[in-house]
């Protein structure tokens, strides 16, 4: 079975540079590629680390891939969570659409590296980290359910906002890799929305007094190191 574990984790400033840079290094190169490209003399290169320093931390292409994607997932569910601890004030369909929009958003913004994460290596959907980062989803579904808990028709709770969950966690990443452009993008989430609160309380959310677009979730990111070049 192939080794998934870094050989050390980084304790100096310096080290921690140095394997943030391998990590970028392999973001760069999944954005840019595929997985079946990706070689360990490859990211070496690309971070401007010598091979040997690479092999100090890391034994093989899987263990950098997991980190990467330990990375990429925890902090997808750390700004998840903190989209719902930021939700109290908004009506039931914006705070829908606020959640949903939060995890596209950071989907969307490393859209190839989280494409390549999750299709083109075989490991990473089992890893804690990518699971824990599907259940800030249950956190979605709960807190919709909550806020709408005189109209909810979830009639086995926990059930069914797993179920919803589970539909709703592919749906966001077909919307978060749809090539449409930000616009269609936007136009999807919507639309997700009002069929995730559909979903939750058993009718449509009441029409908009006011139809004008909320201002799109920020994930507080720099995504610079993983942008596909043209």
């Amino acid at each position: 079975m192939t080794d998934l574990a870094p050989r050390k984790l980084p304790r100096q400033r310096r080290a921690r540079a140095t394997v943030e840079a391998i990590l970028d290094a392999c973001a760069q190169i999944l954005a840019n590629s595929s997985y079946e490209a990706l070689t360990t003399n490859h990211v070496s290169e690309r971070a401007g680390v010598s091979i040997g320093t690479l092999y100090e931390y890391f034994p093989n292409r899987e263990s950098i891939v997991a980190a990467l994607a330990v990375r990429s997932f925890g902090q997808m569910a750390a700004e998840m969570n903190a989209a719902v601890v930021h939700s109290e004030g908004l009506s039931d369909l914006d705070v829908a659409e606020h959640l949903i929009e939060t995890g596209v958003s950071i989907l969307a913004s490393e859209k190839y590296v989280f494409k390549a994460l999750l299709r083109e290596a075989p490991f990473v959907p089992q890893l804690a980290e990518v699971r824990e980062a599907r259940k800030a989803l249950d956190n979605v579904i709960r807190t919709i359910a909550m806020l709408a808990s005189d109209r909810v028709r979830l009639p086995e709770l926990e059930t069914d906002i797993w179920l919803i969950s589970q539909m709703l966690y592919p749906t966001m990443l077909e919307v978060a890799f749809h090539d449409g452009g930000a616009h269609e993008r936007r136009k999807l989430v919507q639309e997700l929305a009002r069929l995730t609160y559909r979903m939750a309380t058993g009718h449509d959310p009441s029409p908009r007094r006011d139809a004008a677009p909320r201002i799109p979730a920020e994930t507080g990111r720099d995504f610079r190191a993983v942008s596909p070049q043209a």
